[in-house]
């Protein structure tokens, strides 16, 4: 499952692109920060080492503990060392296309896990990306902090692709603040009727 698994996972904890993933480098890892540098991404069908999707797409990004440690890993055990630094390369030295990443890291991924999906649906690395996004969002986390871990543009695109959730979210902290404030009149009324008895 090796390197499907790292990617895999390095897809699902950062939310980046198929295209980000595979043009990582050695150099894009800085552990002593425990951060990644998104400087890069590979065009799906040439390889091609292009810029990242947008002006904010090129940013840094948490490397978590659970990262570290898997990235730590491979570096010691896997990793093939090549001219271009890429940090997964197939058995001819060459980058990962994204579609093997997709057909034999998320399929086979899928098929061990027993999930199935309909007839016509694709399921890709974007995946993780929304998965990741809605978590988030529906953790809590403020919209300006999921903004800037996605590396959307402005806030604007974030709700534009995830205001639903966001919709879901405020009901579940409104009624949540109102428990909080019908206790409180419920101390209220129990605290005057002692005093009024």
């Amino acid at each position: 499952m090796y390197p499907y698994k790292l990617m895999l996972l390095i897809a699902a904890v950062c939310g980046l692109r198929i295209g980000e993933v595979t043009a990582l480098k050695v150099s894009s890892l800085d552990f002593k920060r425990k951060l990644i540098y998104i400087t890069g991404a590979l065009d799906y069908a040439t390889r091609k080492e292009g810029t990242p999707k947008s002006d904010n797409s090129a940013a840094l990004v948490c490397m978590s503990e659970l990262l570290t440690k898997h990235l730590r890993d491979w570096l010691t055990k896997h990793y093939q060392p090549n001219t271009d630094g890429y940090l997964f390369t197939n058995s001819k030295g060459k980058p990962f296309l994204s579609d093997n990443v997709v057909k034999y890291g998320v399929h086979r991924a899928m098929a061990k896990l027993g999930i199935e999906t309909a007839k016509g649906v694709h399921v890709g690395i974007h995946c993780f990306r929304h998965g990741v996004t809605s978590e988030l969002l529906e953790s809590g986390t403020p919209i300006h902090v999921v903004t800037r871990l996605m590396r959307h543009a402005d806030s604007n695109v974030t709700l534009e692709h995830y205001a639903r959730i966001v919709g879901d979210a405020q009901r579940v902290a409104s009624e949540k603040f109102s428990q909080r404030i019908a206790q409180n009149i419920t101390q209220l009324e129990s605290a005057s009727s002692v005093k009024t008895a």
